[in-house]
């Protein structure tokens, strides 16, 4: 009875200790580790971010992503030789990849985009920042057909030294970042996964116009720099504005998730770029119209009667404030409280979530 007694003892001891280290190994399972917030390092916007937009400096990518590496890829347009920086953990799994455009007036080392490296490397995503051509003041540049296939050719790059998940390509990109990225994907809508605009050009030539009661800005003398002449409706440089703007493709991005984002009271690229692109990806029924576009452009604030929802998943109370939210199809826009700026975890959030079908 007694060797029964210690046997039953013995099995009961065994079934607790395997029951605890259970419950243990599936805690640890079911809470991964969070990536920090960026609110909690003191920004959530490129505005917010401790250095400009014109900041460039490989020793402040180097200081928070250690692994990070400038790399070469040959265009397989025309032979030359472009940097980029480029951002593999060297696991095996396949992963994400993120390729973060650089804006208008920088290139690849803009330190802005310094965010988006640092969730790949807590996500174990790949991360690569192309060049593209650099500023946008020279024809090669300026989502110029040769900056379009730099754009592939780093995608292609990638994949050839990571372990790349092809149905997780996304791509980011604001103001003429935003312009090149709208491009790209309606050009090679085979590649993403996901891509996000924030404040975005729609329109080169509609863009020169706009900026033509501003002549104190460089954007009209790099425009006309990269279209070879001021873009006059019938001439050569209008066509070839037209021929670099997202407006003349984007159709083609329907199928794409696509998420937009801009400012209210932005004053370098109006408001209504991402509605008018929002209208063409949109169902016909969901459109803006042209007097509620003209209204937020003059006015910087909604006309009482656009019916649209404040709140937004992706956005926390640290972000921008959402004035208004409307998804159609496969196309999501934001309009914030705030302008020319990028918010970061709404981006990353949102971009986590897609997948192609």
């Amino acid at each position: 009875m007694e060797i029964l007694f210690r046997r039953v003892l013995l099995v009961l001891i065994c079934s607790y200790m395997v029951s605890c280290s259970g419950e243990k190994k599936g805690t640890v399972a079911e809470v991964p580790k969070e990536p920090p917030k960026f609110s909690e390092r003191g920004y959530t916007t490129s505005k917010a971010y401790p250095a400009t937009f014109a900041e460039e400096n490989f020793d402040a990518w180097k200081r928070e992503i250690p692994q990070i590496e400038k790399v070469s890829i040959t265009s397989s347009a025309d032979g030359k030789k472009e940097p980029a920086l480029f951002y593999n953990s060297g696991t095996e799994t396949p992963k994400p990849l993120l390729v973060m455009l650089h804006s208008w007036s920088s290139e690849y080392l803009q330190e802005v985009s310094i965010p988006y490296a640092e969730w790949c490397k807590e996500r174990d995503w790949a991360f690569i920042h192309p060049n593209f051509r650099g500023t946008f003041e020279k024809p090669e540049a300026t989502a110029s057909d040769l900056a379009i296939q730099d754009i592939v050719d780093a995608v292609n790059f990638a994949k050839n030294n990571a372990a790349i998940d092809p149905s997780r390509v996304y791509l980011v990109g604001s103001s003429g970042g935003a312009m090149t990225a709208l491009v790209v994907a309606s050009r090679h809508p085979e590649i993403w996964a996901g891509v996000v605009a924030w404040v975005p050009i729609l329109d080169l030539t509609d863009w020169y116009k706009f900026n033509l009661y501003y002549p104190d800005r460089k954007y009209n003398r790099q425009v006309e720099a990269s279209l070879g002449g001021v873009p006059e409706p019938d001439t050569p440089a209008f066509a070839e504005g037209k021929r670099r703007s997202p407006i003349t493709y984007l159709l083609n991005a329907r199928d794409i998730p696509v998420f937009l984002a801009h400012g209210m009271q932005d004053v370098l690229v109006p408001a209504s770029h991402s509605m008018r692109a929002f209208n063409i990806l949109a169902a016909p029924a969901d459109t803006l119209s042209q007097e509620h576009m003209k209204y937020i452009d003059q006015k910087k604030e909604l006309p009482e009667d656009l019916e649209g929802t404040t709140e937004d998943p992706y956005f926390s109370p640290t972000d921008p404030a959402v004035m208004f939210s409307r998804e159609s199809a496969n196309v999501k826009l934001v309009l914030f409280e705030g302008v020319h700026d990028m918010a970061y975890n709404p981006t990353l959030l949102w971009l986590n979530e897609q997948k192609r079908r």
